[in-house]
């Protein structure tokens, strides 16, 4: 199970689109694809052919771009982000269904632990000795947008408002979209919502208080833009 989609680099427009690491808008990779040129690995590394690969963060690609003796800051770089309410309730979902360890517990009848209480362990935010074994989702599923960014997106996407985001972004790069985004959005899931009480809705605010800055004003006011 692979929760990431491939970046899209477009050398030709000069720009770079990162999805965010739960994936939550999988139909960008499809609607965009005309405009990559960029070969990106299929799986979380690179090999012999490129040095991008799938599920790769700005600052990773920085590094890349390096490499290559590429001027990255000559790239609008557009950052995917996901409303951390939403964002933990999928990354919460992933864990139960793909999480070998979860799983075996499952299996074997013991208890998970409900989203309330793994919210109140602080797990989803620890850095463990061995956090580097798993799945990049996993590891940057709960990290804040300001973390994840780095200072070196210039333009943020929010995945529930995705087309207008997107529009808004390409027309300040005066290019006009040869593809629709239309009925493509995932839909809000209400139930999300009603696991949230007092407490854990607090979390949210102290752990991602910038993260939801996104959806209260222009992202291009945001000082997490480069």
């Amino acid at each position: 199970m692979w929760h990431g989609s491939k970046m899209i680099v477009s050398h030709f427009c000069r720009f770079i689109v990162f999805p965010d690491p739960l994936n939550s808008c999988e139909w960008l990779q499809h609607s965009l694809s005309p405009w990559a040129d960029q070969l990106v690995s299929p799986v979380g590394r690179a090999n012999h052919k490129t040095p991008f690969f799938r599920g790769m963060t700005p600052k990773e690609a920085e590094r890349a771009f390096h490499r290559l003796d590429l001027d990255f800051g000559a790239y609008t770089k557009i950052g995917i982000v996901q409303n951390p309410f939403r964002r933990m309730a999928d990354l919460y979902d992933s864990l139960c269904l793909h999480d070998p360890i979860w799983r075996l517990k499952q299996r074997a009848g013991l208890e998970v632990p409900d989203f309330a209480t793994w919210l109140h362990s602080g797990q989803p935010f620890s850095r463990r000795v061995l956090s580097g074994l798993q799945p990049r989702w996993h590891r940057l599923g709960a990290i804040s947008t300001e973390r994840w960014a780095s200072g070196r997106i210039d333009a943020f996407v929010r995945a529930e408002f995705a087309q207008e985001d997107l529009r808004q972004a390409f027309r300040q790069m005066g290019i006009i979209p040869a593809v629709g985004f239309g009925g493509h959005q995932k839909q809000h899931r209400f139930a999300e919502m009603l696991r949230y009480d007092r407490n854990t809705m607090a979390i949210i605010h102290q752990r991602f208080a910038k993260d939801l800055r996104l959806y209260s004003g222009l992202t291009s006011e945001l000082d997490m833009a480069a």
